[in-house]
C-alpha cells in the first residue's frame, strides 16, 4: 500500500508550520509522507531548547510547481528562475514526491531567525557556507544542516533551506536508488472547505506578520 501523505505534526513543541501549501495556490495544509513526518520530529528534537524547526513548504502538486515556476519566471527571467525553482518540464519536482521540505529556524516564541543576515532575503546568499553572512547566521545554517542530515535528509547543494529524503536528489547524494516517485493525485488527501478557509486565514495572518516585520518573506 502506498505511503500516505499526512499533515505536519504541529502539536510537537519544537516543530512549527503555518499550514500554508504555497502563496501561489492553496490546495491543502502542508503535507509530507508519513515517514518524513517522523524524521522531521526527530530533527526538531535535536535542536537546543531555545530553537524550533519551522516547515515553510512541503508537498506540492506538479500543477502548483508549474505556477510557481511561471510566476518567478515573469519576475526574474528563465535563466535565474531555473537556478532557484525546479522546472517541472524537466522531470518530477522534488516537492511532488512528498519527500522534500523547505525549512528554517525560529526562536522559542515562533519568530523566524534571519539565516541570511545581514541580507534581508534568504535567496540572496543561498549556499550553506556563504562567507558573506554573519558568523551567527553561518552557525545556525550549519546547525540546521546537521540536524536534518542526521536524519538522512539530503541537502540541496545550492539552497541551504531545502532538504529531501527518498527522491532523486537524495538518491544522487547517497548513491542509492530513489524510494519515492510523484505522489498520485488520488493519494493526496482532500479537505473540507472549512479547513481550506482556516488555511487561507493563516495566510492572511502570515502576510500581516511580514508587513509588521515579525516574519521574513519566503519565495
Amino acid at each position: 500500500m502506498p505511503e500516505r501523505l499526512v499533515p505536519i505534526n504541529t502539536n510537537h513543541p519544537k516543530l512549527r508550520s503555518l499550514g500554508i501549501c504555497h502563496r501561489i495556490e492553496i490546495e491543502h495544509p502542508l503535507l509530507v509522507r508519513e515517514s518524513i513526518s517522523t524524521k522531521l520530529i526527530a530533527a526538531a528534537d535535536q535542536l537546543p531548547n531555545h530553537l524550533q524547526l519551522q516547515i515553510d513548504s512541503a508537498y506540492r502538486s506538479r500543477e502548483t510547481q508549474e505556477k510557481i515556476f511561471k510566476a518567478r519566471e515573469k519576475q526574474l527571467g528563465k535563466k535565474k528562475t531555473s537556478k532557484l525553482v525546479f522546472d517541472p518540464q524537466k522531470g518530477v519536482p522534488p516537492h511532488s514526491t512528498g519527500g522534500a521540505v523547505d525549512v528554517t529556524l525560529t526562536n522559542k516564541h515562533g519568530i523566524e531567525i534571519n539565516l541570511s543576515a545581514p541580507f534581508p532575503k534568504y535567496y540572496q546568499e543561498p549556499q550553506l557556507r556563504s562567507k558573506n553572512i554573519s558568523p551567527e547566521a553561518q552557525q545556525l545554517r550549519l546547525l540546521l544542516h546537521n540536524v536534518m542530515t542526521a536524519q538522512e535528509f539530503a541537502p540541496h547543494p545550492n539552497e541551504f533551506w531545502h532538504f529531501s529524503y527518498g527522491d532523486q536528489m537524495w538518491a544522487n547524494h547517497y548513491h542509492k536508488n530513489p524510494l519515492f516517485s510523484e505522489v498520485p493525485k488520488n493519494n493526496v488527501p482532500t479537505y473540507h472547505s472549512s479547513i481550506i478557509h482556516l488555511v487561507k486565514l493563516c495566510k492572511i495572518i502570515q502576510m500581516q506578520m511580514i508587513k509588521l516585520g515579525l516574519r521574513k518573506r519566503n519565495y
